[in-house]
């Protein structure tokens, strides 16, 4: 662990001379983040590496927050940054306590390392071997098609210290699979590369093969279509979460006037549990140190229990903070979820599919977005099925789904039993790069309008 050599103890008592009123809350963010990537074979070969490092210092009294961050990891710049914070003169001393990040060994991980590379070597052995076994997996779908991968490791370590509370290091360590090809590309978050790994991605190049020359989507689609795990997953990030954060509420009045409203059909029932994510992204804390909890988004389709962090909170007393997430130490920290749940339901695939006779299946959405201010939720799928006689039929080409967010969560009449573990990919709102994570079951919509792309 990089923070081995960081005098936590030292780090509060200092923090804690800036707090000059009862309800200050004062505290550091420490940051370390590496990145390794295996491009493409028909680009240079060997591994990209980025490494970085540093810290960020913040002071909350009453609505007003000052922050001041530095790259590097050393005591002067953090007496330097606590200064800032506390808008006092250069002249004025702080004691420097120690502060160092500890080199850390190649292959070390704060959360398990699934693939077991103790080296940069290994680490490189493990990366080539996945394509090979992305090819593979295509084979065994009687399919033989070129694709170009480019994956990343992800590895990032954090600390946070309070002036009143130091709690556990947290750690995450995942990968990243950008796919591409003549007829498409996929994006891929990955919690290790696995055999499982190697299918998901496989079925994502078949899938765009398959569908090179399927047929439009009928103009304006209006009837059943039933969305698979890893698409539910970027639905419930797109309308669930992102519009139950405190801030995106805070648009349209105050956050906690949203709590108990139906927002969903009664069988859904939606949590973010960060502390349930898969092991190697699994956190026990958030990015403002304060612990994580089961929180119930949706109980019965109703809104219970809206993301909030510590800043909110302050503004709206009935929220509860713990969901505070930070792009990078240069950010303030906001409310986002991290890993969301849809509970299952009694619903085989079989029986989904065969009460959708003329509908479509969507396996995976490539983007999503959500209009906060008009509540108008995209979903874009770069194929999909038409569900004929309770099975899958034909491919369809890219499309579309498009509607109110409250109006498409009503429109859910059944949830599948068998629920999937998968990233709900990249989410960039704000400008703050962070991943998600999900594990949902299928999910049939009816009465929805899917459109076909351009």
């Amino acid at each position: 662990m990089p923070w081995s050599e960081l005098d936590t103890a030292a780090v509060a008592r200092t923090l804690a001379q800036i707090a000059e009123l009862p309800d200050d809350l004062v505290d550091a963010y420490f940051e370390w983040r590496e990145e390794v990537e295996l491009p493409p074979e028909d680009e240079a070969p060997g591994l990209r590496i980025w490494r970085e490092e540093g810290f960020a210092v913040r002071l909350m009294r009453g609505q007003r927050t000052w922050m001041a961050s530095r790259d590097g990891i050393a005591e002067r710049p953090f007496a330097e940054a606590l200064r800032q914070v506390a808008r006092a003169l250069p002249p004025v001393g702080y004691p420097e306590p120690r502060v160092r990040a500890a080199p850390i060994p190649a292959g070390a991980s704060g959360a398990s390392d699934p693939a077991g590379a103790a080296s940069i070597a290994d680490l490189a052995h493990v990366l080539r071997d996945f394509p090979q076994a992305v090819a593979r997996a295509v084979r065994a779908h009687h399919v033989g098609i070129p694709v170009r991968l480019t994956l990343r490791r992800h590895r990032r370590w954090l600390q946070v210290v309070g002036s009143r509370l130091v709690p556990e290091p947290q750690s995450e360590s995942f990968y990243s699979c950008v796919l591409e090809s003549q007829w498409g590309r996929h994006g891929a978050l990955l919690p290790r590369l696995d055999a499982a790994a190697a299918e998901q991605i496989a079925t994502a190049a078949v899938g765009l093969f398959r569908a090179r020359n399927a047929a439009a989507v009928p103009p304006s689609f209006h009837g059943v279509a039933v969305l698979a795990p890893a698409a539910v997953a970027v639905l419930l990030h797109e309308a669930v979460a992102h519009a139950l954060e405190a801030d995106t509420l805070a648009r349209g009045g105050r956050p906690e006037a949203a709590i108990g409203l139906a927002l969903a059909a009664p069988c859904l029932d939606v949590l973010d549990d960060p502390a349930a994510a898969p092991p190697e992204v699994r956190r026990t804390s958030d990015d403002e140190g304060l612990p994580v909890s089961r929180r119930w988004l949706l109980r019965r389709g109703a809104v219970e229990e809206p993301l909030a962090d510590t800043a909110w909170s302050r503004m709206s007393p009935a929220l509860m903070p713990g969901a505070g997430r930070r792009g990078n130490r240069h950010l303030p920290p906001g409310p986002r979820s991290t890993h969301l749940e849809l509970l299952p339901g009694g619903c085989a695939e079989s029986d989904l599919l065969a009460q959708a006779n003329g509908g479509l299946y969507l396996p995976a959405a490539s983007r999503g977005g959500l209009d906060a201010l008009s509540g108008e939720l995209t979903l874009r799928f770069p194929h999909g099925r038409r569900i004929r006689r309770g099975a899958l039929a034909e491919p369809v080409g890219a499309c579309t789904l498009r509607g109110q967010v409250a109006d498409l969560l009503a429109r859910a009449t059944a949830v599948g039993s068998e629920r999937v573990a998968a990233g709900a990919g990249w989410c960039a709102k704000g400008g703050q790069k962070l991943p998600v994570w999900a594990t949902a079951p299928a999910l049939r919509l009816e009465a929805v309008t899917v459109e076909a792309d351009a």
